[in-house]
Formats: structure tokens, sequence, C-alpha cells
């Protein structure tokens, strides 16, 4: 008999959260499983989902106006939207699971657990992300799990630290078969950047926040001042009051060095490619998964000690700084700078482990394993 899964998350947009779920979504076996999709918004890959697939939006997000029209009426008889849309899809779908991913989606956790439906939860977050959650959020997920999935070691350590049981690992991934790059279009970005055949260029992935080391680049642009070298920054542009000061004495102090690219779906990864090398500046992540893009494309990385990086990067793909020890990360530029022997090989078989094909098949069998204990304790 066909398991039903109702997973739940925050808007199948191209995070790296949201990525790893849709991978799965769309390759899990349509003859061991029935799938339902339940998002709070309409992400760039929701209506991707395959037919097979069904799929629900927030009546609040949603783009139909007599979704939005109908919860404004329920609220009129005390009704509560979300308790109400999730309890109609779980009687029409009867799902065995709940699958939530990530525990950014709050509004789930506030209402009652369905009697006799079992409740995955899979963490993407970390410390600096638990500050940002409510701690009934927290508590919540952990009255309400009966299982948990980690996507690192270090996420499953804190799952332990909070004594909760059924904890697993299945790391982060990418699709290495979606990496495409055209020279011909990286040369055009070259141009278009203003980047000369001798300057050293790196590449820094996420949006323009503190957490993600925006601040970081002004020391480093200020030790290579006399240096051709340049930051090509990808990721969305938050217009905050850092970005505006970054930016601002950026241009002022070295025009032309730092380089916001803004959000990218087309093109990413010919952006990426050209650069010299991955800075990654965070202050925390729990895996990162741009490390393991540029791995697959060849591109050393220097990385401050966050997610997998001392575990990932070898001494022949680039540098970890310790305790974020930023004259260690400048080190490590200049040793690419100076042309070290770093090997593509080794940067590209470091990226595969941690691929869509390898670990495709292991998130799959981890999957029926847990749901089938989670569904034998059921029965019994």
């Amino acid at each position: 008999m066909k398991k039903r899964i109702l997973f739940i998350t925050q808007d199948l947009g191209r995070t790296g959260s949201e990525m790893v779920l849709w991978y799965l979504l769309i390759n899990l076996d349509r003859e061991k499983y029935e799938v339902s999709v339940f998002c709070l918004r309409k992400g760039a890959l929701y209506d991707l989902l395959p037919d097979y697939i069904e799929k629900n939006i927030l009546y609040k997000s949603s783009p139909d106006w007599s979704d939005r029209a109908f919860r404004r009426l329920i609220k009129l008889f005390g009704v509560h939207p979300l308790t109400y849309q999730l309890k109609r899809i779980q009687q029409r779908f009867k799902a065995d699971v709940w699958y939530v991913n990530t525990i950014a989606v709050p509004e789930v956790l506030e209402i009652p657990k369905p009697e006799g439906v079992k409740m995955i939860t899979h963490i993407h977050e970390y410390l600096y992300a638990f500050s940002e959650i409510k701690a009934k959020t927290l508590q919540r997920a952990m009255d309400y799990s009966d299982a948990w999935i980690g996507c690192s070691d270090m996420v499953c350590a804190k799952l332990v630290d909070l004594k909760q049981q059924n904890v697993s690992l299945q790391y982060s991934f990418v699709d290495t078969e979606t990496i495409h790059t055209d020279p011909l279009k990286i040369a055009a970005i070259k141009e278009k950047l203003g980047i000369l055949p001798g300057d050293q260029v790196w590449v820094v992935s996420g949006g323009t926040k503190y957490m993600k080391g925006l601040d970081q680049v002004l020391p480093i642009l200020e030790h290579f001042k006399a240096e051709p070298v340049k930051i090509i920054w990808l990721g969305a542009q938050v217009s905050n009051a850092l970005e505006l000061y970054v930016r601002t004495v950026a241009e002022e102090k070295y025009p032309g060095r730092l380089l916001f690219a803004g959000a990218l779906a087309a093109d990413y990864y010919n952006y990426m490619s050209a650069a010299t090398g991955l800075l990654l500046l965070s202050r925390e992540e729990t895996f990162s998964l741009v490390m393991i893009e540029a791995a697959y494309l060849g591109l050393p990385i220097v990385a401050f000690d966050i997610g997998i990086a001392s575990a990932f990067i070898q001494k022949d793909m680039g540098t970890v700084a310790k305790n974020r020890n930023l004259d260690e990360l400048i080190l490590g530029m200049e040793k690419v700078h100076e042309g070290a022997g770093y090997s593509k090989v080794s940067l590209r078989n470091a990226a595969m482990a941690y691929s869509a094909k390898q670990q495709l098949p292991l998130y799959e069998q981890l999957l029926a394993k847990v749901i089938a204990q989670l569904t034998a304790e059921n029965q019994d």
C-alpha cells in the first residue's frame, strides 16, 4: 500500500532547503508514495511541480481571489484559517505522515497536531536561526515531532543536545547535472563587469546581510587596494543600512572593486565562473551548498570554518581560516593569487559526493526507513 505524505514548506523557492526538497519531490517513487505539498507562499518552483503531485497554497497567499475572500469570511465566524485549511487537506488526502521542511514555518506549529498523524521535521537551521525563532515554535516542534532529519552533523548534534529521539542525518546536496556554463556568456559577463585579464576575482553568494559577512569585504579590499582584486557579490540585495554603508564606502575608497550582481536564476553559474575563487565569509552556515557548486566548477575555496568547510576543503582545494581569522583568510586568497596548485579534479570529486546523483538514493532510503518505523508505531 502506498504511503501518503503531506510535505509542508515555505515556498518551493530556490533556496538550499527548498531545492533539496524539490529534488526529492520530483524523484520519489510514484509506486510507493502519494504526495501532497502545502506551501505558505508560492516560490519559483511551485508551478513546476509535476501534475501528479497535489499542491496547495496558504489561503492568505493564494493568487486566487476566491481563496483570499473565503479566508476573510471564515475569520468573521471565528474560524482559524490555517487550522481549517490543513484539516480539510488532511480529511481529503489522509496523509500518514506530515513532513515539515524547516522550522521556519511557525504557523504550522501553532495549530493542533492532527490525531493519528506522525510528523517528521527536517531541520536546516542552526543557532543564529534559532535566535530568530520564537521559543514556543521550537518547543512545539519538539513536542510534535516523531522523527527529525538534520542537514549536517552539527545540526543533528544540536537536536541530540535537546534530548530528541529518532534523529537522522541527511546531507544537503545539489543537482550537478543542472550546472552548466557558457564560455561566451562568461566573457560577456567579464566585459560587463569591467573584469580585466589580470584581475583576481572572488565571488561571494548570499543575501547582503551581516550574517553572510558583507562587512568583511571592506577590510579585504583595503588589504588588496594596491592589487587588481575584485569581489562579485551574488545574491538578493536587501536594501538594509549595512548594504548602503558597505556600498558607499566601497564606491568611495575602492571604485569598481565590489560588484553587486543581485539575485540570479539565469547565468548564476556563468557569473560564478567569471571568478578566480569562492569566498565564504558567513558567520554561520549549517552546510553551504554554494561551496559544493563552486567545487564542481573547479573554483578554489577560501572560507571561514563554517558548515562542513573543515571536513570538505582539503589542502589541494583551498583554505579554511580557523576562528574567523581574517588574516588567515587573506593568506589563503594570496596563495590562490600566487598560483598555488589547486586540483580541479579533487574539487569536482569532492562535490560529487554531495550531488543529487549520490545523495538522492540515500535520502529515499532514509525516508522509507523513517516512515516504516513511524507507521509501525501507529499499528502498535
